[in-house]
């Protein structure tokens, strides 16, 4: 980006008279580190009534909110979370933080490079271990840079209000003016791309998102953007890798976990998922689409295990996923299935029947999950009886139905068996087709 023209001094004296009104934020879990940053922004104009110093990811999420500060200074390890992915998500949920300034002090050159390929979030880096002169020299300057921007910002700035009016030439050509002011115009190559993603020119646009990635080779809105347009084009291969990329450079969160585990399940990609895991058990926030998807993929690489026989990783996998599942007895249910299917049924009766709840003994993941496993060990009048009082009981569930229809079937009740499926077919309309293939495939007794 170019450099700021204004003068020194000048630059000092702008800085003073920004940053005497604005709140500021300080999110560092160093008390040490806190106290100092706290004293340098008074020493250069802030008042220490607009100080607010936090020590984790949560709590400047919710001081943020309560205060609205103008200025935000995190460091890149907030624990288990991220300075980058607080830094972004105030971004996405508050987009009229235009003009706020976001600072990242980073601890080494990789968190630094991250840094700067999150152009248009992060404002300046600091790299530790820094002087103080370090840290006043560059929160100044980009503070000038926000005040006065390059004419390159500024271009980029009118392509982006032009695009948002949906003039969508003239957002191409302010792009492609703004690719000539800059050394490293990846931002411009974003832009650009972006409108012709708009105007349906996937090629075009996609070759701008590399051409961007030729810059700044993890240049973080190139990489998202052109993974979004692989996932558009359903290229998930391509789309899974991209993202892995994306995963590799940038904090894992919860959103973007979710779309790895989706697409490691689409494209079979088993053996990865183990590594997601250990992502998964570092976040502090999970949100419930993220615990169903890893619950499912964790389930999906335990059978991939069980095709390919090697049954002590897949237990060890279905034990992680009845784990993070918390109670929910889907997921224990379709554990047991798996292992009932690849004839492991001793597993499933010892290990994973009794860890339903006694609460959820009453379910019908429950009853479904014992009937089946009743069905491979328990002679046939005790599975029919056992079936049946489930269903009397009201535990109407598609598998309970099918096994005491099998059941009856093999047991020349026939007229019981018919009834069932009349009671089943209204229950469950779209599943009629594998009632009937059920009773077409089931030998009666002569």
């Amino acid at each position: 980006m170019e450099k700021n023209a204004v003068p020194a001094p000048r630059s000092a004296e702008i800085f003073t008279k920004y940053i005497a009104t604005r709140k500021v934020l300080i999110a560092d879990t160093s008390s040490a580190s806190r106290a100092g940053l706290g004293r340098l922004m008074s020493t250069m104009g802030a008042k220490g009534t607009n100080l607010i110093l936090v020590s984790t990811f949560d709590q400047a999420i919710i001081e943020m909110e309560n205060h609205k500060p103008e200025v935000v200074l995190c460091d890149f390890d907030l624990g288990n979370r991220c300075g980058l992915d607080l830094i972004q998500m105030l971004r996405k949920n508050h987009p009229d933080m235009d003009g706020n300034l976001f600072v990242l002090v980073t601890g080494n050159t990789s968190q630094s490079a991250v840094a700067q390929a999150a152009e248009e979030d992060v404002d300046t880096y600091i790299l530790k271990p820094y002087t103080l002169e370090v840290i006043r020299n560059a929160i100044v300057r980009a503070a000038v840079d926000k005040i006065a921007p390059s004419n390159y910002v500024k271009k980029i700035k009118e392509g982006k209000a032009l695009l948002f009016d949906n003039k969508l030439d003239e957002a191409l050509k302010a792009f492609e003016e703004a690719k000539g002011l800059d050394p490293r115009p990846a931002l411009a190559h974003f832009y650009f791309g972006q409108v012709q993603l708009i105007k349906k020119a996937m090629e075009v646009a996609q070759g701008s998102y590399q051409d961007g990635l030729a810059v700044n080779k993890i240049h973080y809105k190139c990489l998202v953007g052109l993974f979004e347009l692989l996932m558009e084009r359903k290229e998930y291969k391509d789309a899974y890798e991209l993202v892995k990329k994306i995963s590799r450079y940038f904090p894992a969160n919860p959103t973007r976990l979710t779309q790895v585990l989706r697409l490691a399940i689409m494209t079979k990609s088993y053996e990865d998922i183990e590594r997601y895991y250990q992502s998964f058990v570092s976040l502090e926030t999970r949100h419930e689409e993220l615990i169903r998807y890893i619950c499912a993929a964790l389930v999906i690489c335990g059978r991939y295990y069980l095709q390919i026989n090697s049954p002590a990783r897949a237990f060890e996998l279905f034990t992680k996923a009845t784990t993070t599942a918390a109670g929910r007895t889907s997921v224990l249910r379709e554990v047991i299935q798996n292992l009932v299917e690849f004839k492991q049924v001793k597993y499933a009766e010892d290990t994973f029947l009794p860890k339903f709840h006694a609460s959820a003994k009453s379910s019908a993941d429950y009853a479904a999950s014992k009937l089946l496993i009743f069905d491979q060990t328990a002679p046939a009048g005790e599975i029919l009886a056992l079936g049946r009082k489930f269903l009397a009981d009201g535990l109407k569930d598609f598998l309970i139905y099918t096994i005491v229809i099998r059941r009856s079937l093999e047991a020349g009740f026939t007229d019981a068996a018919e009834t069932l499926v009349q009671e089943a077919g209204a229950l469950f309309p779209e599943r009629k087709p594998a009632l009937e293939a059920l009773v077409k495939a089931t030998p009666k007794k002569a």
